[in-house]
């Protein structure tokens, strides 16, 4: 019966258009009784359906396939019955059985009005061939969700406090990590930290290859652009000097022709230039950077921090609300929902040390928000127009430069994709409602300040950490 979990889809559309001929419209045909449940959202009926029902549908499947099965030994149209019956009557009695069950659900739920929020599961109790069907159905009601206003939720609305100093530090910073490099004063060989420019050729085995040969390379001596051991045997060489080389590509190298074999490269160092230690901050680092002169620098450093401080505080304001509607929102979350859900993070764990109840605490968070945004998205019909969809899918596209027409055209060929990127597209729509329908209260802040924040520890711990691997 495995198709028919997947074949009763309760929580779609799909439900209202299934068995929707008279014969399972028609009352009396079957029999429901409900089983006592000590869980408040569970559902468990046990039904019986008449082996009339039956028979009419069995029958339907077995002229269906007397008329278009092709026997040897029989014309057209003209097999017997028992023929039919001991050939296929396993597969027709299975697939009546399942289309049986289906409309009787189907129709049970819709008429009662309930509203699933897992599959059913079924076992078959009872039947034989003439007799009458009688099996389990178990299940799990959607919770009822209060109403809530959400201008009862004050989240806090950071505002930017910036200063000429917190300009000048950034200024600092970018004059710290940039690189500018002079030609040496003092003529001396190669060290780590060099500009080198030089010419090169290589050989494997005696023999040139694809890319083997280049003039006028440059390389920061240290910087790790070339493989392993490359640059460090370019330490310690003069202007002129010319040195042959051995090194091994890689066994994971991205030209697989010469992945893991040695090579020899001819080297003839062209010039050498030295790290300017200390980077003054003025026009012309400005221009090294791409703007026009030190002011349009400093206009950009702000236009930067502002719109930087202010997804930062859209991301704040976000979380907070969630948290507040979390704890607000009082209502019964679906077990085998969560249970669901704590089957899928475990599978997705990183960590595999991760608790059991760690990602039971998780799984329930998330079914709670998922329950919370669809209520809110339902009572305020909020819904994703084509426009949002475009949107989403350009948004994604985004993320992989120079392959946008690739990502969107793999998005309009995958419908579950599609499909996955419309449930994403419509949490950001409703958590915008969300945030935008909450009070705001006003506080004036510095990023660092607004780093402070419990609700961006993460992307605090995030720069960080980039911070440290820059070092």
């Amino acid at each position: 019966m495995a198709e028919l979990v997947d074949a009763l889809d309760l929580g779609s559309s799909d439900l209202c258009r299934v068995g929707s001929s008279p014969s399972a419209r028609t009352k009396n045909t079957m029999d429901i009784k409900e089983l006592k449940n000590t869980e408040k959202l569970s559902v468990e009926w046990l039904v019986t359906i008449p082996s009339s029902k039956i028979n009419i549908e069995l029958d339907k499947k077995y002229f269906e396939l007397m008329n278009k099965v092709n026997l040897p030994g029989f014309r057209p149209g003209k097999v017997p019955k028992t023929i039919i019956k001991k050939r296929f009557g396993q597969n027709v009695v299975s697939e009546v059985l399942d289309k049986i069950i289906n409309e009787t659900l189907t129709n049970a739920v819709k008429e009662k009005k309930l509203k699933p929020s897992v599959q059913p599961k079924v076992e078959i109790k009872k039947y034989e061939e003439g007799n009458d069907l009688q099996f389990s159905a178990s299940f799990q009601l959607m919770p009822d969700i209060p109403d809530y206003d959400l201008k009862k939720i004050i989240v806090e609305k950071s505002k930017l406090k910036i200063s000429d100093k917190d300009i000048d530090n950034s200024l600092s910073q970018i004059a710290e990590k940039h690189e500018r490099f002079t030609p040496l004063k003092t003529k001396r060989k190669t060290k780590i930290g060099d500009l080198v420019l030089f010419d090169y050729e290589g050989k494997i085995d005696k023999k040139a290859f694809n890319g083997s040969s280049g003039k006028d390379e440059t390389v920061v001596l240290g910087s790790n652009k070339y493989i392993p051991g490359y640059e460090d045997q370019m330490v310690s060489l003069e202007i002129g000097e010319k040195k042959t080389i051995k090194v091994v590509f890689p066994d994971d190298y991205r030209e697989k022709k010469i992945a893991g074999k040695k090579a020899e490269f001819a080297l003839e160092i062209k010039d050498i230039q030295e790290k300017v230690k200390k980077i003054e901050i003025d026009d012309k680092l400005a221009e090294e950077l791409g703007e026009k002169n030190l002011d349009q620098l400093r206009k950009k450093i702000e236009e930067n921090m502002k719109k930087d401080f202010e997804n930062l505080s859209l991301l704040k304001m976000r979380r907070e609300a969630t948290e507040k509607m979390l704890k607000n929102f009082e209502f019964q979350v679906p077990s085998k929902m969560i249970d669901d859900e704590f089957n899928f993070l475990k599978s997705q764990a990183e960590k595999k040390d991760q608790k059991d109840s760690e990602i039971k605490q998780l799984a329930n968070r998330r079914v709670k928000l998922g329950l919370i945004i669809n209520s809110v998205a339902e009572k305020n019909e909020i819904k994703i127009t084509d426009s949002d969809l475009t949107q989403a899918v350009v948004g994604e596209a985004s993320k992989y430069p120079g392959q946008e027409k690739q990502v969107v055209e793999f998005y309009k060929s995958n419908p579950n994709l599609m499909n996955n990127l419309r449930g994403v597209a419509l949490e950001e729509k409703v958590m915008k409602y969300i945030v935008n329908s909450c009070e705001k209260k006003e506080k004036e802040c510095t990023i660092d300040e607004l780093f402070k924040s419990d609700f961006l520890q993460n992307e605090k711990k995030m720069i960080s950490n980039k911070k440290k691997e820059k070092k």
